[in-house]
């Protein structure tokens, strides 16, 4: 029986023991039952509220703009009641969560509200106060009663429920 091997497909073999008969020299060594470091990790410096420039030495902040930034942080993040109108981009909730709602950082509290579309519809839904404060998501079912499509961003009109 003979075996005939063509010109394309022994190229690549011979290259490739070639260059694993070069790799009979290296010496690799043992690291089996090795930590991954056994070098102790430096602790990290503390952080300071200075702000630093940009060599990384502390800037000296004038007094009233320290105050201000004080209060700005104690200030709470929402009101707990939502009065005016305000224009919200929306995405989709937890559509496992039922009923009417619309999860926002406009709220403090839970309170009744209008929500009302692009196109003119509108709906009454329950205002939840967003548990990260990140943007508004809206329930499944009152983007339907909305007529909006569940898989894109919508803008809304928000405002309390009369």
């Amino acid at each position: 029986m003979r075996i005939t091997v063509s010109c394309s497909a022994a190229l690549p073999l011979s290259l490739s023991l070639l260059l694993l008969a070069g790799c009979g020299n290296l010496d690799f060594p043992d690291l089996r039952g090795q930590a991954a470091s056994s070098a102790p990790v430096p602790a990290a410096e503390p952080v300071t509220g200075a702000p630093l420039d940009a060599t990384g030495g502390a800037l000296a902040v004038p007094e009233d703009v320290e105050k201000d930034m004080v209060a700005e942080a104690e200030a709470p993040a929402a009101s707990s009641i939502f009065t005016g109108t305000e224009q919200v981009v929306a995405s989709l909730g937890d559509p496992a969560v039922p009923g009417l709602w619309m999860e926002t950082s406009l709220v403090g509290t839970e309170q009744q509200a209008v929500l009302r579309s692009a196109s003119g519809a509108e709906v009454q839904v329950t205002l939840k106060p967003a548990a990260n404060g990140g943007s508004a998501r809206v329930s499944i079912a009152a983007m339907r009663a909305l007529g909006l499509p569940l898989t894109e961003l919508v803008e809304l009109q928000v405002r309390p429920a009369n």
